[in-house]
């Protein structure tokens, strides 16, 4: 059985993010959120939950991600080893991090696919690095050995409208101000196995919908339930959301 400290995870950062920045501008996993940028405080979290090992499939803006990762030398309190070539070693106390180009206008599941190369285990998370949440992997990971299924994270968020109960003749029986919705949200947390990836990979598949629907179809896909925190990171006003929740953040770290 693997354990936890020698699994990986694949973050998907190769997309072009013009719903938060233009293609000319730095991508949001790079700027700072109090004394952090994004991306150090979803590794240290990931850290944390005992994953030291991530593989970034970059794409659109990698010169960015390049250009901050070889002038660090830690993130946070963990030590920074950047594997470049196939010479380069896995460090035991270090956040252990594998960059490469996947290449433009690539899929995010092709972008797993390629990661695939650097990574020893059967079982391996994927994340989209604009989410920060104090989600507890090791349960995550408990659920697929007790199940051998695929694990989706979701959790229930208040709607950002407001919503009205109409009857038939369009009167407004009801308004409810920004109610909890009654289906969970994808938060962007997954644990897949090789084995079971390849055998329902298509390079004409899409994550989020053919990939899933497959395997939806084949009764392989569970929901582990979060109840904890969670935060997307979609546009720059979004920052200024998860400024004002400052003891939640700071909390889970």
């Amino acid at each position: 059985m693997n354990s936890l400290n020698n699994l990986s995870c694949i973050l998907l950062l190769g997309g072009k993010g013009t719903r938060y920045s233009k293609l000319n501008e730095p991508p949001k996993q790079l700027i700072k959120i109090y004394k952090r940028t994004l991306i150090e405080n979803i590794l240290i979290l990931m850290k944390k939950n005992g994953i030291s090992n991530f593989i970034l499939p970059l794409g659109y803006k990698k010169k960015y991600f390049y250009d901050f990762f070889f002038k660090k030398k830690r993130i946070g309190k963990y030590k920074l080893n950047l594997i470049i070539s196939n010479n380069d070693n896995l460090k035991k106390n270090s956040i252990n991090l594998s960059i490469f180009d996947a290449g433009k206008n690539v899929s995010k599941l092709t972008r797993i696919k390629k990661s695939l190369r650097y990574i020893n285990t059967d079982i391996f998370f994927v994340t989209y690095g604009d989410g920060i949440s104090d989600i507890n992997l090791s349960n995550i990971y408990k659920l697929h050995i007790k199940t051998k299924k695929l694990i989706l994270s979701s959790t229930r968020i208040k709607s950002q409208y407001g919503h009205l109960d109409i009857n038939k003749n369009k009167l407004v029986k009801n308004f409810f101000e920004k109610p909890i919705l009654s289906m969970p949200i994808n938060i962007g947390y997954y644990l897949f196995t090789k084995n079971i990836f390849n055998k329902y990979y298509s390079k004409n598949y899409e994550l989020e919908t053919s990939f899933l629907n497959r395997i939806i179809k084949e009764k392989k896909l569970l929901s582990y339930f979060h109840k904890g925190y969670f935060f997307n990171i979609d546009k720059k006003i979004d920052l200024l959301k998860i400024r004002k929740e400052n003891k939640k953040f700071i909390k889970i770290f």
